[in-house]
């Protein structure tokens, strides 16, 4: 058990060294090389924001690519200090899996991050594999000829934010937020339109800590699937449904294999988003967009050193996944077999 704890340890903290060396080497690239330059004074006519998964509103800009990506990249920033900062803090959470059992409904995010993340991308690889296999293909984005590298990479950037707040902070937080101004509608605390507005904006970055600040049943005092309501499971199966047919219907080089892939990945996007906030599914989307994105483009464009590093967590993650896969399929079972044995011996005493 302690072996496991500290192997669980080393994962975490060598993935969020790579997390940090990813996330300085983005603006790096972009900023001293010329391929990263020339892209960097191109201008950005317009951008686009989505709500609730359908609704698009073209938004016309003036700035440059480089501006809008270092826009992008503090927010990327901001995002990883909340996540260190969050449920007691990312030492603390180290400290707590070293010496004593905590549930990960406790744990900081940047501690539960690298673990659910090679988790879900091993299972991805697996599903693809399997359906490959089985003649149903997955595909992959592609990008006009001659496209920059570091335009690529600005778009890959943006897409977590863009997508999350369509997918997730819009399309989860606001329902959750007026399901819960609704629920408490006579509570002084949320009466009146600001209070109400302030609610609901609340939800949007997080469902869990309204649900903590109005006494409702939450993640942090129930556990994962206790402390998730039926409506945010609903509204995280139904946007994670959504969230891969669109990836499909969408086009970009993605085949009807990818529906799968998508599917799941939104699916786990939509638990963290309830369970820690918008951050958390940013940061999660971020990993599978940005984080490989910047050390292959290292790896090409530096080689020697950022050639091992890129290969070393590339591994880690494979490894890291599998190993963290199978205790959660096991730990699971083993929970399963032991309701299912209570449920049969009470049966039974009747």
């Amino acid at each position: 058990m302690h072996l496991g704890k500290g192997l669980a340890a080393i994962l975490v903290v060598f993935s969020i060294i790579s997390y940090v060396v990813s996330l300085a080497l983005g603006p790096i690239m972009f900023f001293s090389t010329p391929d990263g330059l020339g892209a960097a004074t191109r201008t950005i006519h317009q951008i686009t924001v989505s709500f609730f998964m359908a609704v698009n509103v073209p938004i016309p800009t003036g700035i440059s690519v480089g501006a809008l990506f270092l826009g992008v990249w503090a927010i990327f920033v901001v995002c990883v200090v909340l996540a260190c900062l969050s449920r007691g803090g990312f030492l603390h959470s180290i400290k707590d899996i070293l010496t004593k059992s905590v549930p990960f409904s406790k744990t900081n995010f940047l501690f539960f991050m690298p673990l659910a993340s090679s988790a879900l991308l091993f299972a991805t690889i697996l599903i693809t594999q399997f359906q490959a296999t089985q003649g149903v293909q997955t595909g992959s984005l592609t990008f006009p000829p001659q496209t920059s590298p570091y335009v690529i990479l600005l778009e890959l950037a943006f897409a977590p934010l863009q997508e999350e707040f369509a997918f997730r902070i819009t399309s989860i937080g606001v329902p959750v937020g007026l399901f819960l101004l609704f629920l408490y509608r006579k509570d002084p605390k949320v009466s009146g339109i600001k209070n109400g507005l302030r609610l609901v904006v609340s939800a949007m970055y997080s469902p869990e800590y309204v649900k903590e600040k109005l006494g409702y049943r939450n993640v942090v005092a129930n556990g994962m699937v206790r402390g998730i309501s039926p409506l945010e499971w609903v509204l995280i199966l139904l946007t994670s449904a959504v969230f891969g047919a669109a990836h499909f219907l969408l086009g970009g080089g993605w085949e009807i294999g990818k529906v799968t892939t998508a599917f799941m990945a939104g699916f786990v996007f939509g638990i963290v988003f309830v369970a820690y906030g918008a951050y958390a599914s940013v940061l999660m989307h971020w990993f599978f967009n940005y984080y490989f994105t910047v050390l292959d483009m290292a790896k090409s464009t530096y080689g020697g050193a950022f050639s091992a590093i890129s290969n070393l967590a590339l591994l880690a993650n494979y490894f890291g996944g599998l190993i963290v896969l199978v205790v959660f399929l096991l730990v699971s079972a083993l929970k399963l077999g032991t309701y299912l044995t209570t449920k049969v011996a009470g049966t039974g005493s009747k």
